[in-house]
């Protein structure tokens, strides 16, 4: 019988720790969705839920997922705000996966001025798991808050302000132009600005890197912090440092200097660069 791995390169170690158990018997080992899932070949269930919402003008987004992505793009114009979930579940039997999905909440706390939804499901082992992918669209004015913990985020030609985290995943953001927080602990940042807020920017990780593009005209004061790496801003950028200058750390303005862009990681390199 033939064994299945997805996930991280973890799930290379593990099969190989795991040995002649795994190469004797047909199995499924699963760790990408956050669940560490060893069983005979799984079961699977799905279903789609879909909300519609009216937002006020200077309204917050909020979406809180434990296993899965979330991916966010703008509404059309003064439109609602419209979130799409994926749910799926993973069993022993396809008859199993339909009751564990039965048991995958998403709950809602809705009013005029606050949409939030967030995943609520058992903890599963063995041959257990759940994934539950997130898109939503956003109107224009409000506030995005997007959080997972086992899953990356995409944020996509947003002029919002946003605040992004996850655990383990990384985070790509393009055409931003808001202000914008995103912090992960286990993954890497691309983010790409068509502008920098007054409000300033923040992207911080722990183990990954960060790639920054921005406009070449933008004003911001810069700061760029490395533990375990180095860091590089474009020399075709407009930049002037401002006090001791190291392949670690560097103070300084993009033009006339404005809203502060910091960025931080501890295992990982930064880049900076021109759009």
């Amino acid at each position: 019988m033939s064994c299945t791995i997805r996930g991280r390169a973890v799930a290379g170690a593990l099969a190989i720790a795991l040995g002649g158990g795994l190469a004797t018997a047909g199995c499924d080992l699963n760790v990408g969705d956050g669940n560490f899932n060893v069983g005979l070949a799984s079961g699977k269930a799905t279903n789609t839920w879909t909300r519609t919402y009216t937002l006020s003008e200077g309204g917050t987004i909020e979406v809180v997922n434990q296993n899965g992505p979330i991916t966010v793009e703008p509404a059309a114009a003064g439109g609602q705000v419209e979130i799409r979930a994926e749910r799926m579940a993973r069993s022993s039997s396809d008859e199993a996966a339909k009751e564990l999905l039965k048991k995958i909440e998403i709950r809602e706390d809705v009013s005029s001025t606050r949409v939030h939804v967030e995943t609520r499901a058992p903890k599963t082992w063995g041959r257990d798991g759940h994934e539950v992918k997130y898109f939503v669209k956003a109107p224009a004015g409000v506030f995005i808050n997007a959080r997972s913990t086992n899953g990356s985020l995409q944020l996509t030609r947003l002029p919002n302000d946003i605040e992004a985290s996850t655990t383990n995943g990384g985070v790509k953001g393009e055409s931003l132009s808001g202000h914008v927080e995103v912090t992960t602990t286990n993954g890497g940042l691309e983010v790409g600005l068509t502008a920098v807020s007054p409000k300033g920017v923040r992207l911080e990780t722990t183990n990954g890197g960060i790639d920054l593009t921005l406009p070449k005209t933008a004003n911001a004061d810069l700061s760029v912090q490395v533990t375990n790496g180095g860091s590089h801003i474009a020399d075709d950028l407009p930049f002037t440092a401002v006090g001791e200058r190291t392949r670690r750390h560097v103070e300084g303005k993009l033009n006339a200097g404005g809203g502060r862009v910091e960025l931080s990681t501890t295992n990982g390199g930064i880049s900076v660069g021109p759009r």
